[in-house]
C-alpha cells in the first residue's frame, strides 16, 4: 500500500446549503480512502436529519422565486453557471479520479458531458408547451398548463457520479423546480464541487443544495420529507423498490434507474471487428461498473472463435493504472473493495460450474497495484445460464460469452432476466435488425453501436430496471404536475 498523502494534502470539504459551504451541524464527518492505494485521501462532512431539514428548508424557500422566474430567465441562468462550471472541469475531474478511481481524463469528460445535459435542458425550459380544448359549449373556455412540482430529492450513484447527477438536476432547473441532491458516501466530493460550482456560477442560493450522508438514514428520511414533492434516484433495484414503498403514502412523484443484465447479440453477418471494439467498451469501460454495461455475450456458433480472439486482444492492450499519475490510463481502479469482492466470486463460480478463463480473472500484477482495487479485463467463454456471471450484474470488468445456433434462442436467452435496461445487436442485416430489436425486452437497443445515452432519446428501464425515465425532452414531464383551467363565459 502507497502511504497515506500527507495530512496538509488532503481534501475536506463540507455540506451546500443555501448557497453556503458549511460543516454537518452534529460535527460529523467521513474518511475518505483511495480506490488506487487504499490511503486516506481526505473527508466529507457528513449530514444528519437537521442538516436535512436545513436543506429542504432552503430548498423550499428559494422554489418561490425561482419557479416564477420565466422559462427564458431561468435558461439564461443555468447556462451561465454552466459555462462557469465548464472552467472548473479540471478540479471537479481531479476529485472525481481521487475519489472514484476512473481516469483524469474521463473523469473531467465526465463533467463537460454534464454540462452539456444541463445546456441541452436549459434549451427545453420555453419550450414547455400547454395546449387549449375545444369545449362541448361556446360558453365555456380550456386551457391546461404546467407547472414544477417543488422540492425534489436527487439520489445519485457512485458509479458516474456528476453525469447522472446531471441527468436529474438538467430538468429539475429548466422546469422551476429546486433540489436537495443526496449523493453516495462513496464519491461525495465531485458532486459537491459541481453543485458548488453551479452556485458560484449564479444560480441562487437554495437552488441546489448538497449533503452526503448515510444512504439508509438519510436517504429515507429524504424521501419521508414532506416537503419533498418528488424523489429521483439511480442505484440497485432493491433500493429503487424500497424507495417506491417509502414514497407509496405520500404519493409522491418517483423516477428510478436501477440495474441491468445487459446482453449482446453477434449474428453471423456481424462486423466482427466492431462488435468486439463495442462490446470491449462497454464491458470494460469504467472497469464495467455501468448499468449499461454488457454482462454477457450471444455470438453465432460460426463466428464465436474469430470474436473471442478479437476481445482477448482488445482486452489485453488495456493499460490499468492509477488514473492521476497517468491521466490517459484505459482502466484505473475499481471503486470499493465489495466491488473486487463480487466480481472475482462471479468469476469463480463460472470456472467452478465449466467455463473456460480466455483471459484476465485476476488483479494485475506489481506493487504499483499493492492496496488498490484492480481487476484486469476479464472473457470467459462457455458460459451457461446458471452461471451467475450471466444472470446477476458483476458491475466489475468481466463478460461472460455463449453460442447460440439459431436468432431465435439468441432472443430467448437474451430476455431471460429480470432485467431490461439496454440490449445489444450487431448486423449488416435490417430484416435481421427490425426483428431482433423488436423482440428485445429492454428499454434501449443499440445496433452496431455502444452510444446509449444520448439527450434526444429517453432512457427507460423495463422490468427491474427502472421506473419512469430519465433524458429526452419527455424527462421534464418527471417534474412537472399538469393543471387544467375550465372557464364559464357567463
Amino acid at each position: 500500500m502507497n502511504p497515506d498523502p500527507s495530512p496538509e494534502s488532503r481534501i475536506h470539504l463540507d455540506l451546500l446549503i443555501g448557497g453556503t459551504s458549511r460543516p454537518a451541524a452534529a460535527g460529523t464527518r467521513r474518511e475518505l480512502r483511495s480506490p488506487a492505494h487504499g490511503g486516506i485521501i481526505g473527508s466529507v462532512a457528513e449530514a444528519g436529519e437537521a442538516d436535512l431539514h436545513d436543506a429542504v428548508a432552503a430548498a423550499d424557500q428559494a422554489f418561490a422565486s425561482w419557479s416564477s422566474r420565466t422559462a427564458q430567465d431561468r435558461e439564461k441562468l443555468v447556462r451561465q453557471a454552466s459555462a462557469f462550471v465548464r472552467t472548473r472541469a479540471d478540479g471537479i475531474g481531479r476529485l472525481m479520479a481521487l475519489e472514484q478511481g476512473k481516469p483524469w481524463a474521463q473523469a473531467r469528460s465526465e463533467v463537460l458531458g454534464a454540462c452539456d445535459t444541463l445546456d441541452y435542458y436549459a434549451a427545453e425550459a420555453p419550450r414547455i408547451e400547454g395546449w387549449t380544448n375545444p369545449t362541448e359549449d361556446p360558453g365555456y373556455r380550456s386551457w391546461v398548463t404546467w407547472h414544477p412540482v417543488g422540492v425534489c430529492g436527487l439520489i445519485t450513484p457512485w458509479n458516474y457520479p456528476v453525469s447522472l447527477l446531471s441527468w436529474k438536476l438538467g430538468p429539475a432547473l429548466a422546469t422551476g423546480c429546486t433540489v436537495v441532491v443526496k449523493p453516495t458516501t462513496v464519491t461525495p466530493w465531485s458532486p459537491l464541487a459541481f453543485c458548488a460550482a453551479l452556485t458560484e456560477g449564479g444560480l441562487p442560493g437554495g437552488v441546489v443544495n448538497c449533503i452526503p450522508g448515510p444512504g439508509v438514514s438519510l436517504g429515507e428520511a429524504l424521501v419521508r420529507h414532506p416537503k419533498v414533492a418528488k424523489i429521483a434516484m439511480t442505484g440497485s433495484t432493491e433500493t429503487g423498490k424500497r424507495i417506491l414503498s417509502l414514497a407509496a403514502p405520500y404519493l409522491k412523484k418517483v423516477s428510478l434507474e436501477l440495474g441491468g443484465q445487459c446482453p449482446a447479440i453477434v449474428a453471423p453477418d456481424a462486423d466482427l471487428d466492431l462488435a468486439a471494439r463495442t462490446i470491449a467498451y462497454k464491458a470494460f469501460r469504467n472497469c464495467g461498473q455501468s448499468c449499461s454495461a454488457v454482462n454477457r455475450v450471444y455470438v453465432d456458433a460460426r463466428v464465436a472463435d474469430a470474436l473471442v480472439e478479437r476481445l482477448r486482444g482488445l482486452a489485453e492492450s488495456m493499460s490499468i493504472g492509477d488514473g492521476i499519475s497517468d491521466p490517459k490510463v484505459d482502466l484505473g481502479p475499481m471503486t470499493t473493495a465489495e466491488g473486487v469482492a463480487t466480481t472475482a466470486a462471479h468469476v469463480a463460480d463460472a470456472l467452478a460450474l465449466g467455463a473456460t478463463l480466455v483471459t484476465g480473472g485476476g488483479a494485475p500484477v506489481g506493487g504499483a497495484y499493492s492496496g488498490g482495487h484492480y481487476y484486469r479485463p476479464t472473457v470467459l467463454t462457455g458460459c451457461r445460464p446458471a452461471m451467475r456471471v450471466m444472470r446477476e450484474e458483476s458491475f466489475g470488468p468481466v463478460v461472460g460469452i455463449a453460442t447460440f445456433t439459431g436468432l431465435e434462442e439468441a432472443i430467448a436467452r437474451a430476455n431471460d432476466t429480470p432485467y431490461g435496461l439496454v440490449s445489444y445487436l450487431f448486423t449488416r442485416d435490417f430484416a435481421t435488425t427490425v426483428r431482433v430489436s423488436e423482440a428485445l425486452e429492454a428499454g434501449t437497443v443499440c445496433v452496431n453501436h455502444g452510444a446509449v445515452n444520448t439527450h434526444y432519446g429517453p432512457y427507460a428501464g423495463w422490468k427491474d430496471s427502472g421506473y419512469g425515465l430519465e433524458l429526452s425532452r419527455r424527462a421534464v414531464f418527471e417534474y412537472l404536475k399538469p393543471k387544467h383551467v375550465k372557464v364559464a363565459l357567463g
